[in-house]
């Protein structure tokens, strides 16, 4: 219930920001607004105000619309027909129909730009092992490096430097790192392998570079709804004592034994409530071949050394330039991965539907406002990019009409957008069909 609350709050807020970019450009540009309606289907609230705009909340809350006079759509009265959209030029219509993903990206660059102002939590990235013949081996990097910088931008958090080393693995390139070591900087260059979309979260492993993490108490945290650890009985403020009859020490000790159990059995003792219990486990077998459970650990139980505790801030200034780095960044990756789930590089099962945004919604929430907002902007960012595909009854759809228009200096014939319409239409249950499998593979195995 709790996710489905904030998956509601996040998908309004995102709706509202991207259909006000349409509404407020239009009311600029001199076209009359009759409707604003936040999600779809028979309304269940309107109110029509002093701007005769007539404004909606539906049922369905999976997307709202601005409808503008346009004689297309109805006969319009001579005194009305210069407020309508079809009568604008053709700058103005641009302007209008662009405005909606571009809220979406402007609200994601504020969104960062408030993380970075009062500071997103981190843990220092210091190398806690190195494998042998690695990359990082190569180039020199030792356990117990703390890196700085990447390029000459800061790394305060593990986070920030596997921001910097991500763009470097996309063309195999290599990268200035700035190590602090026994008190003395050093300069290593570290060649990065190049990578594909899908190996993106196991870049650091690729390297050859295993974090230093702070030693976890192995306790439960948050469980995924009907995933491996929910089915087997698992709970928030479970204690793991043994796994096949093997102490578990630690929370990464725990992950390592899932990681290498996909598949396969594992009888569990844990502590709950002050009694030992006992079930068994089945890891499922993730993407990359590794076990995994749908469970997180319960940071509560853990206390971490203040010595690994970094965190990274900037001026307001300097803030700004980072939240459209990072809005920039995520835009193209998102980008990049759609275009891969195209030419059949990315696995379309990494779509995720409004199931799989509903569950990471509770979740980020539940972590604080830092991981909530966090999640707002790259959903926002996701939406942005999303609209701005060519792909009729989308924005890009649009905005693709225009520039044809522009080339052949006329629209269109109406039948043409018909089609295009039903071709989008189409296009657009595909992606919504595949999302929503995707999400009930995950959901029920």
């Amino acid at each position: 219930m709790q996710s489905l609350f904030f998956f509601i709050v996040a998908l309004a807020l995102l709706i509202v920001i991207h259909e006000y970019g349409h509404f407020w450009v239009a009311r600029k540009c001199g076209v009359k607004v009759l409707r604003f309606s936040v999600g779809f289907g028979k309304p269940i609230w309107r109110k029509t105000g002093k701007d005769g705009t007539e404004y909606v909340l539906a049922p369905i809350p999976l997307g709202g619309y601005v409808k503008m006079l346009d004689e297309r759509e109805a006969d319009i009265a001579e005194s009305e027909r210069a407020q309508a959209f079809n009568r604008q030029s053709l700058s103005k219509r641009v302007a209008i129909v662009a405005a909606g993903p571009a809220a979406n990206l402007l609200f994601a660059v504020l969104a960062y730009w408030f993380l970075f102002v009062t500071g997103i939590p981190g843990i220092k990235p210091i190398i806690g092992e190195v494998t042998p013949a690695s990359y990082a081996a190569t180039s020199g990097l030792v356990v117990g490096d703390e890196i700085t910088q990447v390029d000459g931008r800061q790394t305060p958090t593990w986070n920030s430097a596997f921001k910097a080393l991500l763009p470097k693995a996309e063309k195999g390139e290599s990268a200035e790192v700035v190590v602090k070591s026994g008190g003395t900087e050093l300069l290593y260059i570290l060649n990065v392998p190049q990578i594909s979309i899908e190996q993106s979260g196991q870049l650091l492993q690729l390297l050859g570079i295993t974090p230093l993490r702070p030693q976890l108490a192995p306790v439960i945290g948050k469980t995924v709804a009907a995933g491996p650890a929910d089915q087997a009985g698992l709970k928030s403020g479970d204690r793991l004592i043994t796994a096949d009859g093997v102490e578990i020490a630690d929370w990464a000790g725990w992950v390592e034994k899932i990681k290498k159990s996909a598949g396969q059995h594992i009888a569990i003792t844990f502590e709950r409530s002050g009694k030992l219990e006992s079930l068994t486990l089945t890891p499922e077998v993730a993407e990359d071949g590794t076990g995994r459970i749908g469970a997180g650990v319960d940071a509560d139980y853990s206390s971490i050394p203040a010595d690994m505790v970094s965190e990274i801030r900037y001026g307001p200034l300097a803030a700004s330039k980072e939240a459209v780095v990072q809005t920039w960044v995520f835009a193209s990756t998102t980008l990049k991965s759609l275009i891969g789930m195209l030419t059949g590089q990315v696995s379309t099962k990494n779509l995720g539907g409004p199931i799989s945004i509903a569950q990471i919604a509770g979740s980020s929430a539940e972590q604080g406002l830092v991981t909530f907002v966090s999640f707002l902007a790259m959903i926002s960012i996701t939406l942005g990019v999303l609209n701005l595909l060519p792909i009729p009854m989308l924005d890009g759809g649009h905005l693709a009409l225009f520039l044809i228009e522009a080339v052949r200096g006329k629209p269109i014939s109406e039948q043409a957008q018909i089609n295009g319409q039903r071709i989008g239409l189409f296009l657009l249950l595909l992606l919504m069909f595949t999302a929503f499998f995707n999400d009930l593979t995950r959901l029920f195995g």
